[in-house]
């Protein structure tokens, strides 16, 4: 080990006896130190003697691992989230890296101090916005897109009316697709305004589409029977949660007496 990477280890085993070096090239001294990450791993930094003074840095990990996690310290509260930390581990980034340089005898300090600021750092990845769930209409094309080699996203259809209207998707086969419209919602008036688009849509097109090639999926079995029944009226409905029997309408071509392909909800109810 050189000269240099020996005076370093020995000021930082003055701070902590347990952390490992592994020499590098360009006189850089990997160090692993004993502070933890958000999610255990140890913190990693690079130091190097220059002249009579001692470089730290963090090697880019800092803002590689926030980035990861979808957080961008350029706006709102993660910003001021960073600035401030920066500051308060008087911290300076360069290229897109954490760096600190000091005296020689003080590179236990600076080390420890470094290690302290990256850890508090990773932190900032709590702000990182919650994954977004796919809406319930892009998951039931993704699905069909699975089962068919045939699925049209949001295809158009023309109403009695002369208006038009973009349903959820067309599968099947092309010449005799079934016009698919998802049918969702968060709360009871999201719901019941879904429901109600739906029996517009499929109200609209009867003079040109077959009840047979009009499918409404519901995102649940927690629907109203009015709901349901209204629905019933001018298209077959399922739900996702029996896509088997929506498989079924779609591959076999039988259209079963009963426009719901799904339990009714009184039959749910007994059954549990």
């Amino acid at each position: 080990m050189a000269l240099g990477n020996e005076l370093i280890t020995s000021a930082l085993a003055k701070i902590n006896s347990d952390w490992t070096y592994v020499p590098l090239e360009d006189g850089w001294l990997l160090v692993t130190t004993s502070h933890q990450y958000s999610d255990g791993d140890h913190v990693e930094l690079l130091v190097r003697r220059t002249n009579r003074s001692v470089e730290v840095s963090d090697g880019g990990e800092a803002l590689a691992r926030l980035e990861l996690a979808g957080v961008n310290v350029e706006r709102g509260q993660a910003r001021e989230m960073w600035r401030r930390l920066l500051r308060a581990h008087e911290v300076e980034l360069h290229q897109e890296r954490l760096s600190m340089e000091g005296p020689l005898d003080e590179a236990g300090a600076l080390v420890d101090n470094m290690a302290n600021a990256v850890a508090n750092i990773d932190g900032i990845r709590l702000l990182a916005p919650a994954p977004r769930d796919s809406r319930f209409d892009e998951r039931l094309v993704t699905f069909f897109q699975s089962e068919f080699e045939h699925v049209e996203a949001h295809p158009q259809l023309q109403g009695r009316s002369g208006g038009t209207y973009h349903v959820t998707a067309a599968v099947g086969y092309p010449q005799k697709m079934t016009y698919v419209q998802a049918v969702a919602g968060a709360n009871n008036h999201t719901r019941q305004r879904a429901v109600e688009h739906a029996f517009t849509i499929f109200s609209d097109v009867n003079g040109s589409l077959p009840t047979a090639r009009k499918l409404v999926v519901l995102s649940d079995t927690d629907w109203r029977p009015e709901q349901t029944n209204l629905l019933s009226g001018v298209a077959y409905v399922g739900s996702w949660l029996y896509r088997d029997r929506i498989l079924r309408f779609i591959t076999t071509g039988r259209h079963p007496q009963s426009h719901m392909l799904m339990p009714r909800q009184s039959e749910m109810t007994q059954a549990t």
